[in-house]
């Protein structure tokens, strides 16, 4: 598709969302509910917002998610090029976004303060977390706080009377957390470090579990699940992310309590892969029958495939053919992977050059596996920045896995390969 075409349906977009009669008749006002982000406070694509509701005493879960797909025609020229960039792609100092960035700006991103059409989910649920009821609905919701994790958490924590609400949301998911803990999913609450970029010089910014990330995490959870139990019964075809069952990590050559990084890895390692599927399979980490990706329309072309058939669905309109999902599924199966690799090469580049602006640094490291012993070549994990990452250990001492030392940098190959031996 040229340029031009999609410029044209650029602006067309952004006219029809300025025109208050555009909406479908079918759409419900949720604008009097008080509604909340939760993101990193320089995130552009706001996807999700999240609101409570007493009804007839009972709390009622509101999870909204922005509908780029109320507005994008399916292979229109915007979607045919988000269907091959499968994802926005973010490297430590570029982002590339699937969908355009006026769009995103001006029309989708649940920004504070404006009217937003989504795609809405109300759920109550029981006491032990397990679901009562739940109403889907396409809506027009209005963002009362912009909040960032910082702040969610200080809300979740103090839980003022006046902002009790996320507070009350946290325990609600807390429940369904516990719920779904109950029936075997697996949950590694593990702090990161990731690689970020400014004015070309990389650091390392760690992220932490807090509650309001583990709130968000909950919530996007449960929103998948549901939605795939409503596309399953009602047999729309679309993208299920399925995770086969694996034989668990054995905890015979590990001591939880005095190792959990290393226990933390090796639960990783035993987890199974992860794929998109036009079969509805069991999500085996989640512990769900069935799971799928909707929460993030604006960044993933799964998401807004799911809201292309749920907003059909919901208008009885035909829906986009199996034979055509399967296709589809197909290239995001492809590409994604490619998404993947194309992060994790910068990730791996920009953190080469972190280490070379700290060549004289010591870290701290634990040994979790040897790649090739006899090359010396392991996966490293350094405890005071939270990352892991292949490298080449110099070293004659005997070394075994779950081993705690001190090692400096000593050179950068010409291979990429992080080079380091060990201070005694």
């Amino acid at each position: 598709m040229g340029t031009k075409i999609i410029e044209d349906e650029i602006k067309d977009i952004i006219f029809r969302s300025n025109t208050s009669n555009n909406l479908n008749s079918a759409v419900k006002d949720l604008t009097h509910l008080k509604t909340y982000t939760i993101d990193d406070s320089k995130t552009v694509e706001i996807d999700d917002a999240i609101s409570l509701e007493q009804v007839s005493g009972q709390n009622k879960l509101w999870i909204h998610i922005a509908s780029p797909a109320s507005y994008i025609e399916y292979q229109s020229g915007i979607d045919e090029k988000a269907r091959k960039l499968v994802s926005t792609v973010y490297l430590s100092n570029n982002t590339y976004y699937m969908l355009p960035k006026a769009l995103i700006n001006n029309v989708f991103s649940l920004s504070d303060k404006e009217k937003r059409e989504s795609l809405s989910l109300g759920v109550i649920l029981n006491d032990d977390g397990s679901i009562s009821s739940t109403e889907i609905v396409q809506s027009l919701i209005q963002v009362d706080y912009r909040l960032d994790f910082i702040e969610a958490d200080e809300l979740i924590d103090y839980a003022p009377k006046e902002e009790i609400d996320l507070s009350l949301i946290s325990t609600i998911l807390e429940s369904r957390k516990s719920w779904r803990k109950n029936l075997g999913s697996i949950e590694i609450l593990e702090s990161y470090g990731k690689i970020v970029v400014e004015d070309k010089i990389p650091n390392i910014k760690i992220i932490d579990p807090t509650l309001s990330r583990q709130l968000i995490s909950e919530a996007m959870i449960l929103y998948g699940d549901i939605i795939s139990n409503f596309t399953k019964l009602n047999k729309i075809p679309v993208p299920y992310r399925v995770q086969e069952r694996s034989d668990k990590v054995s905890n015979d050559n590990i001591q939880l309590s005095d190792n959990k990084i290393l226990y933390n890895f090796l639960l990783k390692k035993t987890m199974g892969k992860t794929y998109y599927s036009i079969n509805p399979m069991q999500h085996d980490s989640l512990a769900l029958t069935s799971y799928l990706h909707a929460t993030s329309p604006i960044r993933r072309y799964a998401d807004l495939l799911v809201h292309y058939q749920l907003n059909r669905f919901l208008n009885n309109k035909v829906l986009i053919s199996k034979d055509d999902v399967q296709q589809i599924i197909h290239e995001i199966n492809i590409q994604g992977r490619q998404n993947i690799m194309r992060f994790r090469e910068d990730q791996k580049y920009w953190l080469g050059k972190w280490f070379e602006n700290n060549t004289f640094n010591e870290y701290s490291v634990i040994l979790l596996n040897w790649i090739n012993r006899y090359k010396n070549t392991c996966l490293l994990y350094f405890v005071d920045y939270n990352f892991s990452t292949i490298s080449n250990l110099h070293s004659k001492l005997n070394i075994n896995i779950g081993d705690n030392f001190n090692v400096k940098n000593t050179n950068h190959d010409n291979n990429d390969m992080n080079n380091f031996e060990i201070i005694q």
